[in-house]
């Protein structure tokens, strides 16, 4: 039943921190900050991440805090953080306005965009560079073959990808997906990420998932996920001289 379950929700409270992290007081305040919650994310996805306008910021994931009913903390973690900030910050002031006409304007909006190390260690990531491709008609197979050599170039540990819908135009839907490396889906000390894009086509909407192992969790808490490893430089090519590796002196 691996399969069947969402990997992310499989392991909140064990070693993954929930997306939104506030307490209410009635029940009809809960469902209020929910709706509000999927308002805020829609407005950054529908605004940096959109293949029409061409604009990709490669977000990876939005938390959302509320210390208190008129306070409420927005963390954008993302790969292109100049693309949400804007030329000296201009943008960050049209962006608290429209959080502010979605939770009301009483309350007081603390925007970060924080910059993420290696965004092929997101399967959110991945999962809308395939969506995107698929959208350009691109071939469904290239597009997955491409994005999983990038994961496993960033060096993960494994990557799993599968498309569904009307594939190639068909009348008849199916999935195929690929997958590289290991991925244990009902492993919960696994750090394992999983995201669902969808690519709106001429043949119809064609889903997308993915799921990316970055390795295992020993320790005990919350957000203990594992850290990108940064790439290593490029070393200059060695110079030598063709005579003094033979033995002989330059002449």
């Amino acid at each position: 039943m691996g399969q069947k379950v969402n990997a992310n929700g499989f392991r909140v409270g064990v070693n993954k921190n929930w997306t939104s992290r506030w307490v209410t007081k009635t029940g009809i305040e809960t469902g209020k900050w929910i709706v509000e919650d999927e308002k805020v994310r829609k407005l950054f996805i529908q605004r940096f991440v959109n293949n029409k306008i061409k604009i990709n910021a490669q977000i990876v994931r939005i938390e959302i805090e509320r210390p208190s009913p008129r306070d409420i903390l927005v963390l954008v973690y993302c790969g292109q953080p100049g693309l949400i900030r804007g030329k000296d910050d201009s943008n960050l002031p049209g962006l608290i306005l429209a959080i502010n006409k979605i939770v009301g304007r009483k309350t007081k909006v603390n925007l970060q965009i924080l910059p993420y190390e290696n965004v092929y260690w997101s399967a959110r990531v991945i999962a809308r560079e395939i969506a995107d491709a698929i959208e350009n008609r691109i071939s469904f197979r290239t597009a997955q073959k491409s994005a999983i050599k990038k994961a496993m170039s960033a060096k993960v540990v494994g990557v799993k990808t599968l498309v569904g819908g009307r594939l190639g135009g068909v009348e008849m839907a199916r999935s195929e997906g690929y997958s590289k490396g290991i991925v244990p889906l009902t492993t919960i000390r696994a750090d394992l990420d999983f995201a669902k894009e969808n690519a709106r086509t001429t043949a119809g909407i064609i889903g997308v998932k993915v799921w990316v192992n970055r390795g295992t969790i020993l320790d005990k808490g919350l957000n203990n996920q594992i850290t990108p490893v940064k790439s290593e430089p490029r070393r200059a090519p060695r110079e030598f001289n063709r005579n003094r590796e033979k033995g002989g002196e330059a002449s």
